[in-house]
């Protein structure tokens, strides 16, 4: 805490230069000519859009028909989507009782006891009994 009053007053004067060139280079970086004219190219753009939702909207009051189905168009595809998201829900949702989602169980062709059957039949088709290769798979 013994510093000199001349090296206190050495440092404030090298943080004011400090200071100084920061703020010299953030309002050089402002004063760029890139700058107004991002701002301008901004507005010209806010400009050329509202003058296209104008031209739409001058056209769909002259031509409805074509608006009308274009639009039509799109809800059926937005209808679509949500109608293939409840249904993907619908099958999510888990059965009270179970931990498992529903399954295909339940089908006769999916019966336990037919798999062998159903095994047999699609051996059969891959390698048919007049093949004169023929592999025969037993139990």
């Amino acid at each position: 805490m013994s510093d000199s009053p001349d090296k206190l007053e050495r440092d404030v004067e090298a943080s004011r230069g400090r200071l100084d060139r920061t703020l010299a280079d953030l309002q050089a970086r402002l004063n760029r000519p890139g700058i107004p004219r991002d701002f301008t190219d901004l507005r010209r753009s806010g400009r050329a859009a509202n003058e296209t939702i104008e031209r739409i909207a001058a056209e769909v009051r002259i031509n409805p028909v074509p608006a009308l189905l274009i639009a039509a168009g799109f809800g059926l595809i937005v209808y679509e989507a949500f109608r293939t998201a409840a249904e993907r829900r619908r099958l999510a949702v888990v059965h009270p009782g179970t931990a498992m989602a529903p399954t295909d169980r339940h089908l006769a062709e999916n019966h336990p006891d037919r798999m062998h059957e159903r095994l047999d039949d699609a051996l059969e088709e891959s390698f048919p009994g007049s093949d004169p290769v023929s592999v025969r798979i037993t139990k």
